[in-house]
């Protein structure tokens, strides 16, 4: 996907949580691809579980999910005690549509790890794709109270509330997100969207300027802000 941030209105935004897989390296054309870089190491270490975990983790970005469960596999026979490598075990369950064992995979994460917030995250959005969309809300509601500087779960669980039709709820959720992240041109266009959503046309006005003014190069942020200001008289706040 993308960089911008789900709509509101549309499916939540999948914020998987995968460990190891963020570092960047620029030492020479391998670290500048990801997996390139993990099989490197592999064939260097191929008795640490680290190099297993990453490599699945990237099998796993590019849909590689038989590669990726071998990987994960492996890593889990090294050490099997590593509550991250179970979330990766659980983003590959449910990248292939397996939810139920992915959420017994985040379970197992937990029961290591339980004051991980961002692991909720991921039992969230398998919860939306199971339909459970009240227990996803909690499940993000948990994230926060452990993590609550945790932007994926606001954002998540603006989403959601989005989806319920309940706008007011999704708009302080992303206003919650803003403070986390001021700068982000996605959460002020998603904050837009939901009061485009809930008709105050002035303040999604307002959000989608914002939007611009981070990211001049929006063309939906600059397309939804000139159809709302054609609207004569833009009464609603």
């Amino acid at each position: 996907m993308n960089s911008r941030l789900q709509a509101i209105e549309s499916v939540v935004l999948i914020a998987v949580v995968l460990f190891f897989g963020i570092a960047t390296y620029e030492r020479n054309s391998v670290w500048k691809d990801e997996l390139k870089l993990w099989s490197d190491c592999l064939k260097k270490s191929p008795l640490k579980a680290r190099p297993h975990t990453n490599l699945g983790v990237e099998y796993t970005k590019k849909g590689m999910l038989d590669r990726a469960l071998s990987e994960i596999q492996e890593a889990l026979r090294l050490n099997p005690s590593s509550f991250k490598t179970y979330v990766s075990l659980g983003n590959i369950y449910d990248s292939s549509g397996q939810y139920d064992i992915a959420l017994l995979q985040y379970k197992k994460a937990l029961e290591m790890k339980p004051d991980f917030g961002g692991i909720y995250v991921n039992i969230g959005n398998t919860l939306i794709k199971k339909g459970l969309i009240d227990e996803a809300i909690e499940a993000y509601k948990k994230c926060i109270s452990i993590s609550p500087e945790y932007l994926p779960a606001y954002v998540n669980l603006a989403s959601t509330y989005g989806m319920k039709g309940m706008a007011d709820e999704a708009i302080a959720e992303l206003k919650n997100a803003v403070v986390l992240q001021p700068d982000n041109p996605d959460i002020h266009f998603n904050l837009a969207l939901a009061y485009e959503k809930k008709g105050s046309w002035k303040k999604a006005v307002q959000e989608y300027k914002k939007t611009l003014m981070l990211n001049p190069g929006d063309r939906d942020a600059r397309e939804n802000m000139e159809r709302l200001n054609g609207i004569t008289p833009l009464k609603k706040y």
